[in-house]
Parts: structure tokens; C-alpha cells; sequence
């Protein structure tokens, strides 16, 4: 039987040769890894798109939404003037219409004429006053009536008891009386203007017919029970 013989070979490595060698190849994966990641990043930002999240029109929208609000609240209130301004038309309306029929029912028929309680009204000056005097027939009649009214304020400056004629108080009437000359009624409407130191108590009404017939009639009437009260006057 043969006999088989094992050849033995023998071969000479240099110890740091496995470490250089695992070096360069670890050099080489990192190097490959860079240049990757380089690329990569180049090719994203020369690819990357504009981002839109949606703010320009959101900001568009909240716009609009300002510029309708604001041309609704001016049309709100431009609506709020124009009621107030009815509202005042149609109350001025309703006055103006009792009035009349208040006219329509006189107070006295037994008298030729009938003066209507006097209105005086404060305005933002305390010493000057609005009035509103209405004279009318007291039984109904086809006559005009013609004479002439006077008014005197009485009160008190100074300590003193003083009387003044409402002709000279208003400056228009330049101490005329007031002319009567109407066949229904008639109305009286003016301002007048007290001296400062004047505070009155009374007045007194003096109303002289000469057509159709003489006649005279005489009124007095605190000072209180003339006032109107208003918001000018509580908030002079």
C-alpha cells in the first residue's frame, strides 16, 4: 500500500500588513459614504421646490373678510342715522298732529278766543329761551280775528321785583306786540334772551281783539307750568 506524503508550505506575512490593509478599506467605505451624502445634498437643494403652506391665501381671505366687515358696519351705521332721523321726522309729525287736535277741540267755546298754555324750552345758552305761544277760536266762526297779544315775564334781579316785556326780550319784535290776524288759530314762535342776573316767576298774557268785535282776555301763569322739560333743559 503506497504511503501518501504531506507537503508542508511555509509562508512568510508581515504583522501589520492585516491592519493597513483593514485601515484602507475602512478609509475607502467612509470615503464612499461622504461622497454619497455630498451628492445627495447637492442634488436636494438644486431640486428642492418652493414650500406653500397656504399663508398668502389665508391672508388674502382674512383680508376680505376685514374689508366686508368694515362696509358692513358702515352700512349698519349709516341704517342706525337714518332711523334716528325718521324717528325724529315721525314724532315731530305726532306733535304737530295733536296739536291740531287739540285745536279741533277748543278748550272754552263760551270765548271768542282761547290762548293754549305757553311752551318755553331751554337751549345751551341759559339765558336765552325758546316760546311758543298759540292763540285760537274759542267757538267756531267764519270771522278773522285781528289785535294784537302782549307778554310780560315777571320776576326778580337784584332783590327787586322787575317786569319785562316779551317784545323786548325778543330781539325780531323790536318792542312790537304781537300781531293777531288769523281765522282758526295762530302760532307765536321766537327766542328771547333774559339779563343775567334775572330769574322769572311769571308771565302774563294779554290778548286785545279789535275785529270782529273789542274784546280782551288776560292770562297768568307760573313759571313752572310753562317750562318744557327736555334733555336741555335737565342738562343745561
Amino acid at each position: 500500500m503506497a504511503r501518501h506524503h504531506h507537503r508542508t508550505v511555509i509562508k512568510r506575512e508581515h504583522p501589520a500588513r492585516a491592519w493597513v490593509l483593514g485601515g484602507l478599506l475602512c478609509l475607502g467605505v467612509g470615503l464612499a459614504l461622504m461622497g454619497s451624502y455630498y451628492w445627495g445634498h447637492q442634488s436636494g437643494v438644486v431640486s428642492l421646490a418652493p414650500l406653500n403652506d397656504g399663508s398668502a391665501v389665508l391672508i388674502e381671505r382674512i383680508s376680505e373678510l376685514e374689508t366686508r366687515s368694515e362696509l358692513d358696519q358702515q352700512a349698519l351705521r349709516q341704517l342706525t342715522r337714518k332711523l334716528a332721523d325718521s324717528r325724529g321726522v315721525i314724532e315731530e309729525l305726532e306733535g304737530e298732529l295733536a296739536f291740531y287736535r287739540e285745536v279741533m277741540a277748543p278748550e272754552d267755546s263760551r270765548r271768542g278766543i282761547v290762548l293754549r298754555m305757553p311752551r318755553f324750552s331751554a337751549t345751551p345758552d341759559s339765558r336765552r329761551w325758546r316760546y311758543e305761544l298759540v292763540v285760537q277760536q274759542g267757538r267756531p266762526t267764519e270771522d278773522r280775528l285781528m289785535g294784537e297779544l302782549q307778554a310780560r315775564l315777571v320776576g326778580r334781579a337784584l332783590g327787586q321785583s322787575v317786569v319785562l316785556d316779551l317784545a323786548d326780550l325778543d330781539e325780531r319784535l323790536a318792542g312790537e306786540p304781537l300781531p293777531i290776524n288769523f281765522r282758526y288759530f295762530q302760532r307765536f314762535e321766537g327766542e328771547l334772551v333774559l339779563p343775567p342776573e334775572f330769574t322769572p316767576e311769571r308771565l302774563e298774557v294779554d290778548i286785545l281783539l279789535q275785529k270782529p268785535r273789542s274784546d280782551g282776555v288776560s292770562l297768568s301763569h307760573d313759571w313752572s307750568d310753562v317750562l318744557v322739560y327736555t334733555s336741555t333743559t335737565l342738562n343745561p
